[in-house]
């Protein structure tokens, strides 16, 4: 079985939405996106160095909450992982989230993105809802991205999931993982051994 992890314009646009830092005022959901694409354009307009690039990784890392995405990518399957495995799984899926945001972090350029409201969920989660349309190709079709946030009123905001065209990032991940978590043919091995796969595919790709 194929795994996709729909690793494009999804998690490239998410790259450029992100906040840099958690300002010390009080902030919304929506200035915490539109925050961090002023601040992620001025970096990848700077020359390219290995320094820009860390300044990058790291700023992607801090902010967003991957305890909680992979943890909503398992769901039940979660608790069944010993601490072991959870390690490893969740260094896999970072990778993959990493490369996929490196390898194309530049193509969002050409993108303009517009910001259409939040819509409220449980908790404290709140839905920034975007749209983004190709500066190169602007009769392409606008493409929906929701940036789910999760914080206390007035911030720090992290991402916990995107939902691009109506399809959720950690749901699609949890479709496929518990596809093979509950096959007896499959199980954990395949999981660890898909993700492999898809590593090794991102550093081969040109």
């Amino acid at each position: 079985m194929r795994l996709s992890l729909r690793p494009l314009l999804a998690t490239v646009t998410l790259a450029l939405t992100l906040a840099a830092s958690a300002p010390a005022l009080a902030q919304t959901p929506d200035d915490f996106v539109k925050t961090g694409h002023a601040q992620l354009e001025s970096l990848l307009k700077q020359p390219v160095s290995a320094q820009r690039d860390a300044q990058i990784s790291s700023t992607f890392d801090q902010l967003v909450d991957y305890s909680e995405l992979i943890k909503r990518c398992f769901k039940e399957h979660w608790g069944e992982l010993d601490a072991a495995k959870q390690a490893e799984v969740s260094d896999l899926l970072k990778q993959i989230v990493r490369k996929n945001y490196k390898k194309n972090l530049n193509r969002t350029l050409n993108y303009n993105v517009t910001y259409t409201g939040v819509r409220n969920g449980a908790g404290n989660e709140v839905t920034v809802r975007t749209q983004a349309q190709s500066k190169v190709n602007p009769r392409d079709p606008v493409v929906q991205i929701d940036y789910v946030v999760e914080g206390p009123a007035n911030g720090p905001y992290h991402v916990v999931d995107i939902v691009a065209e109506n399809s959720s990032t950690t749901t699609n991940y949890y479709r496929q993982f518990h596809t093979m978590l509950t096959d007896p043919a499959k199980g954990y091995a395949t999981v660890v051994q898909k993700l492999k796969d898809k590593i090794k595919a991102l550093d081969a790709a040109p």
